[in-house]
């Protein structure tokens, strides 16, 4: 081999190593980017929050042709959760989601009054009930991240379980009833998550799932009236940002729909009985908060 040869063999194998160089740093940074295109999103989902707003409601009952009742009206809410996505059994971007919100004021009832033998002693009846509505909601699934445009998005299918306790209470009205409502719901659902900026995350989410054990509770009464069971669904949209790396703030929007079946004819006092008739219930619900992300 002539010193020609040699010294063309030497610039090759130096062109070589300075190839696989600037691969090693086209894919470190490829890493880091890709690291980075997350930050946004895993500071929104690995946070501990509080928040306060109103919630509005709307439950009627279908009870006869030309006869029902109806509550609507705003109450204050009030909630705390928290939320996290990590690695976890060596799985990636594993998340879980916890919360409770309780909403609490006073609606407006209309409806018409009527006696335990079922005669109607008043038409249109008014009068104020204080309503109180307690929700839990869990949440666990897996994110995955992608790129839609120029944006960093990801989509977190996951499996859900939920809870919720009313409680309807006129008793201050001489007419007046206290009442308190509960189910289970077990389901699943869809969170999508999009960086509209580094700062700013927006979050749309929506579930749906089976009711198992609806009840209500009639005080004074020696029974508890197993209402139909029927299909939960719940929608929202949240937007998160980020005024600090820690020290957060959201604004938040929720919608569900559900319904309850009629029960059976249940015992109400010695000699008397009664049923609760089929009924819907429509939530709304606006909230800000602050929260601190770890």
């Amino acid at each position: 081999m002539t010193p020609n040869t040699r010294r063309t063999v030497a610039c090759g194998q130096s062109g070589i190593a300075i190839a696989r160089a600037a691969f090693v740093l086209v894919a470190a940074g490829f890493v880091t980017a890709n690291v980075h295109a997350q930050e946004a999103m895993l500071r929104t989902n690995n946070q501990v929050w509080i928040g306060a707003g109103a919630q509005q409601l709307h439950y009627w009952e279908n009870i006869a042709p030309g006869r029902s009742d109806a509550e609507r009206g705003t109450t204050a809410a009030f909630a705390l959760g928290a939320s996290t996505q990590r690695q976890l059994f060596g799985v990636s971007n594993l998340y879980f989601s916890g919360a409770v919100r309780v909403a609490h004021g006073n609606v407006d009832y209309g409806g018409y009054l009527q006696d335990f033998a079922g005669r109607v002693v008043q038409p249109n009846y008014q009068t104020k009930t204080r309503s109180t509505a307690t929700d839990v909601t869990l949440k666990a699934g897996k994110a995955f991240p992608f790129h839609l445009g120029t944006w960093n998005a990801q989509v977190v299918p996951y499996v859900s379980y939920s809870y919720r306790d009313w409680i309807r209470d006129s008793s201050r009205d001489p007419y007046g009833f206290y009442e308190r409502y509960r189910h289970h719901v077990i389901g699943g659902g869809l969170m999508g998550q999009l960086e509209l900026t580094q700062k700013l995350v927006a979050t749309a989410d929506i579930r749906a799932g089976a009711m198992v054990g609806a009840s209500m509770t009639l005080a004074g009464s020696q029974n508890t009236f197993n209402l139909g069971n029927k299909p939960v669904v719940v929608a929202g949209f949240g937007l998160d940002y980020a005024v600090a790396r820690n020290f957060h703030v959201n604004a938040t929007y929720e919608w569900s729909r559900f319904q309850y079946g009629r029960s059976s004819v249940t015992q109400v006092q010695p000699g008397v009985n009664a049923y609760e008739p089929d009924s819907k219930t429509i939530n709304q619900t606006w909230m800000i908060g602050a929260g601190y992300a770890f």
